[in-house]
């Protein structure tokens, strides 16, 4: 039978093929082994099969062009934008309006560029937005209509509760919305590796679906019941906010019921996973879909098994360590411990919406819950990983599902075990003790950060660390930058001056993260290990921030980098009278390639092979000017600019020196 016990293998096929469009090329040979395997493992017709059903996979998927007068239906409600279904697909706007869910809308709106990850590990919300299927991104110049309709989430957030903190929990329990009174909360869920139990999921379905089978129980036949039960969840989930996790659950549980005798549980996954390929390839991009689906396969094939939530919890880690970069050592306790009380939170978030004797509980629970959330915050120790690479996540499900497969055999896996547990601490090895050393910048938009790691960890520095009064640096784009690499603290961070491009995230990269020293000013040349840093002074006292900088040389093996801050021509020009002549051969470009820096007086005291220069995208000052790049260009300099290549390094083994772009 081409259906039955098969569904699952196209569904895999699928994956892959899709994976090799999107993720890597690499994935092909995956797709190449995993074809000789469906032929010995079947036959070649479901070979055949499989190719036929991911053939409409590899279909253009371009994004049409949308006009400047729009109409639609609002789907989702943010804080400062809203996404908005038309008949060109979904799109997000940007408004200060106010509106509710399916509100129908006539607006006009122009364009906003839609950014890919400007780092490294960063957010990139070109696949993010692909992923949610939304088709592009826009700014609300004029509203013509809003007409509101009937919808039960509007019902439901009328009766949530006018305490902010219990709104925000219900929103979360009920909608699956998350807003910024419970941002921190969210973090630390997420840090803990626990935020999975608080998104709607099959988990909460199956209790929803417990409660009213129960209620109704009480007035009619189960077998009515029953279907009751599961009609008044698909009104549910279908007149919310669109949420993977609620869907696939709702799916997997109806469909479950419809084809029990024709299909298996597997089956059902591979119909799903199918089913939302073929409407949204690029949902491979979403990390709700490939938890739900992800986690909910490996609780099919360990429903069996002994030891079933460890077996779970170890198939997730290096979908978190893409994530986080880090595996909490707690984690997995406290998901065990937590799973009674989150199931009783969710159950009193429902009754709180029907019954105010369960407000006060529902506070007293949120209580107890931030107070667990710091209590394990701080006692809890994160292990640091780089972004896991291709080989180590190949070998690690490759050994995971082994031991999958060697307990449902009863089979010994003690060796198995004992791998997986080698495989991490090599990883963890490899990524903190690096045999290289690098000396780079970190695209930071318009602002200066560059890092040093020393090899073996003998030490990770900053020189700045960026700033930018729009959002946090330190947290959404130097941390997670330090953690993707393996780096877990660091030993100093030196301040060339006080601009907040230059400054601005550094209390909060002490917040966040462990910093040992903070250098204001110019102290004694210092070696660590195979690096030596030495303070230039000019001699003089300008009265303004620029030209009282601090200046770094900095000498690695036998290769010299000297770092100007925002320094002038005038500074300069005092640097040239005092040291004549300095070896460089990589020069950090003062005040982010501005055409009052980089004067011809520099370039007669240096003669560099590298040019860094720190800039953002289309900023506002012209930066870096043409007069500066033309200079480079003519002393034939190898420009490296964060705004064009996002964060990039010169990676030291030794006495031999490569250029490195984290990101192009």
């Amino acid at each position: 039978m081409l259906v039955r016990y098969h569904l699952f293998y196209y569904a895999i096929f699928a994956l892959l093929v899709v994976v090799c469009r999107f993720v890597h090329p690499l994935f092909l040979i995956a797709l190449a082994f995993y074809s000789l395997f469906l032929v010995r493992r079947t036959s070649f017709r479901h070979l055949l099969v499989a190719i036929v059903l991911s053939l409409p996979l590899l279909r253009m998927l371009n994004a049409p062009r949308l006009p400047h007068y729009l109409s639609g239906r609002v789907v989702t409600v943010n804080t400062n934008h809203i996404i908005v279904k038309t008949t060109y697909g979904k799109v997000k706007v940007y408004t200060k309006d106010h509106f509710r869910y399916q509100d129908e809308i006539r607006f006009s709106a122009r364009s906003i560029k839609i950014h890919e990850a400007a780092n490294d590990n960063g957010f990139s919300e070109d696949h993010y937005l692909k992923g949610a299927h939304i088709i592009g991104k826009m700014y609300m110049t004029h509203l013509y209509k809003k007409q509101s309709h009937f919808s039960l989430a509007n019902l439901l957030e009328e009766h949530f509760s006018h305490n902010v903190k219990l709104r925000s929990y219900q929103r979360l329990f009920i909608l699956g919305l998350k807003d910024e009174e419970i941002k921190s909360d969210y973090s630390a869920m997420t840090s803990l590796s626990i935020v999975h139990m608080f998104a709607l999921s099959g988990m909460h379905v199956m209790i929803l679906y417990s409660l009213l089978f129960q209620l109704y129980g009480f007035v009619m036949p189960k077998k009515i019941a029953h279907i009751l039960a599961e009609i008044t969840i698909g009104l549910y989930v279908f007149m919310i906010p669109f949420n993977i996790s609620l869907h696939r659950a709702f799916f997997v549980l109806v469909l479950g019921d419809i084809f029990k005798k024709h299909l298996n549980r597997l089956d059902i996954l591979g119909l799903l996973i199918i089913g939302h390929l073929l409407y949204n390839p690029y949902v491979i991009y979403s990390i709700s879909f490939v938890f739900s689906y992800f986690i909910y396969l490996i609780v099919i094939l360990t429903k069996d098994l002994k030891g079933s939530p460890l077996l779970i919890y170890l198939s997730t880690i290096p979908i978190v360590l893409s994530l986080n970069f880090s595996v909490n050592l707690v984690s997995f306790l406290l998901a065990d411990l937590l799973m009674p009380f989150v199931e009783g939170f969710y159950i009193i978030t429902l009754g709180s919406l029907f019954f105010a004797i369960f407000k006060p509980v529902l506070s007293l629970m949120i209580y107890v819950f931030t107070n667990i959330l710091k209590m394990t915050g701080d006692l809890s120790s994160a292990i640091t990983f780089q972004k896991p690479t291709l080989l180590f996540m190949g070998l690690y499900y490759y050994a995971y599902f082994t031991l999958l497969y060697k307990r449902e055999m009863h089979q010994p896996s003690k060796r198995t075990v004992l791998f997986l547990c080698a495989l991490m601490i090599s990883f963890h090895v490899y990524s903190k003790y690096k045999i290289y050393s690098e000396i780079g910048m970190i695209n930071v938009g318009q602002g200066d950060c560059s890092y040093f790691r020393l090899p073996y960890n003998q030490g990770n520095y900053l020189i700045d660390t960026g700033g930018n009064i729009r959002y946090d640096v330190a947290t959404t784009t130097v941390i997670p930058f330090l953690k993707s690499q393996g780096i877990d603290h660091l030993d100093g961070v030196y301040i060339s001056h006080t601009d907040y491009d230059h400054s601005g995230a550094l209390s909060s990269l002490k917040e966040h993260f462990k910093v040992k020293k903070v250098i204001m000013s110019p102290k004694p040349e210092k070696t660590i290990g195979p690096m030596t840093i030495k303070f230039l002074k000019t001699g003089h006292h300008y009265g303004n921030k620029n030209d009282d900088c601090n200046i770094q040389y900095v000498t690695l093996h036998d290769y010299h980098y000297l770092f100007t801050g925002d320094l002038s021509e005038v500074g300069e020009k005092a640097l040239l009278k005092k040291y004549h002549h300095l070896d460089v051969d990589v020069l950090k470009v003062g005040h982010h390639g501005s055409k009052h820096s980089s004067s011809v007086s520099l370039f007669e005291m240096i003669h560099p092979k590298i040019a860094f220069i720190g800039v953002g995208e289309n900023n506002f000052y012209g930066h870096p000017s043409d007069i500066v790049i033309k200079r480079l260009q003519e002393r034939n300099i190898y420009i490296l600019r964060t705004d064009q290549d996002g964060n990039f390094c010169v990676r030291d083994y030794g006495y031999h020196h490569y250029v490195f772009k984290h990101h192009t």
